[in-house]
């Protein structure tokens, strides 16, 4: 029997997390692959984009945990890549029937690779879902390669962090922003250096006169975002500002920022753009892509790529190439505590060590 950690949505949309306990150990189908799991990254999933996940494939439960690294004690009949005793790392989807802060999960083949011998289980779990996230958004979304400018906001998150890593290797020029002390220094101190880091501010907007300065005047080819806020009016500004406390740019001010062909990677779900947003769009011939990394283990069309992204990921992790900041492990029974504060862990990654 083991014990697991799962995420259920009432119909209001609002998340409950709970412990199930005494569960039994799951066995592998013909394609699967039972993991025991040594770790897993702790990531904050958006209350809408669950309740929809939830109304589309009709669940009344989720997964808590999805980033996952353990070694293989099953294996189905018809599995050809792995044997018992692999240790692998991989993402659960966000409909799967196994959670990740467990004793014990149920992978497909495809959605799996093996870990390198001397990557830390740790910190394969804490880097893979940001990995993902990263290649998707710079790779197959924005297509970013050597002389490009590329604006990280929030570059000092796990995520953001990865981002900036990646750009850098594909030699693009970034940019980030930051709303802490700690933030800027933990961008500074990134080698190879940031171009430039903006702070980002509720009192002041310096955003746009920023990337104008460092591109003169041209605007930048790509900007990846971590949310942003659509409304310029006080009252939705203090209701958005409940929902998320840190400062975010305006949508208007993103547009304003890219160049001629430039790109938006946005990870806001709700976005909503006005017809004088979508004519600033226009006149630049700019595009604006979703970022929603879930969406590769959601289906079985892009598997070859999917692998692609998951086995260079370990890679670059094992030759040093990206660096992934372990802001603190917790134990299985600190999770449920530290999942209602994860949004505020600005700097690295919380994972679960078992």
């Amino acid at each position: 029997m083991m014990r697991c950690i799962r995420r259920s949505v009432c119909h209001d949309g609002h998340v409950v997390k709970f412990t199930e306990e005494n569960v039994e150990i799951p066995k592998a189908g013909d394609n699967e692959i039972v993991v025991k799991v040594k770790a897993c990254g702790l990531s904050y999933v958006k209350n809408k984009v669950l309740s929809e996940m939830f109304k589309k494939v009709k669940l009344d439960s989720c997964i808590a945990g999805e980033d996952v690294s353990g070694v293989v004690t099953q294996v189905g009949v018809c599995v050809t890549s792995f044997q018992e005793g692999d240790a692998v790392v991989g993402i659960l989807p966000l409909d799967s029937c196994f959670s990740g802060c467990g004793e014990y999960c149920v992978f497909a083949e495809y959605d799996l690779v093996k870990k390198p011998e001397h990557v830390e289980f740790v910190d394969a779990a804490a880097t893979i879902g940001d990995c993902v996230r990263a290649y998707t958004a710079l790779h197959y979304q924005a297509q970013v390669c050597a002389g490009d400018t590329l604006l990280v906001l929030d570059g000092a998150t796990s995520f953001g962090s990865i981002a900036v890593q990646l750009a850098q290797q594909w030699g693009a020029k970034v940019m980030s922003t930051y709303s802490s002390p700690a933030e800027r220094q933990h961008l500074e101190c990134m080698q190879p250096p940031v171009a430039q880091v903006i702070e980002l501010s509720k009192k002041n907007n310096i955003l746009v006169s920023s990337v104008m300065e460092e591109t003169g005047g041209v605007g930048i080819d790509c900007v990846v975002d971590n949310g942003v806020r659509m409304f310029t009016n006080e009252e939705d500004i203090a209701l958005q500002e409940e929902s998320s406390p840190y400062p975010q740019p305006h949508k208007n001010d993103v547009i304003s920022c890219l160049g001629f062909g430039g790109k938006w990677i946005t990870s806001q779900p709700d976005l909503q753009l006005d017809p004088p947003d979508t004519q600033q769009l226009f006149l630049r011939g700019a595009s604006v892509n979703f970022l929603f990394h879930q969406a590769w283990v959601l289906t079985s069309a892009q598997q070859g790529r999917y692998q692609h992204i998951l086995q260079d990921s370990m890679d670059k992790l094992d030759k040093g190439l990206i660096r992934c900041k372990i802001a603190k492990t917790v134990t299985f029974d600190e999770v449920l505590e530290t999942m209602q504060s994860l949004e505020d862990v600005r700097l690295g990654k919380v994972v679960l060590k078992m």
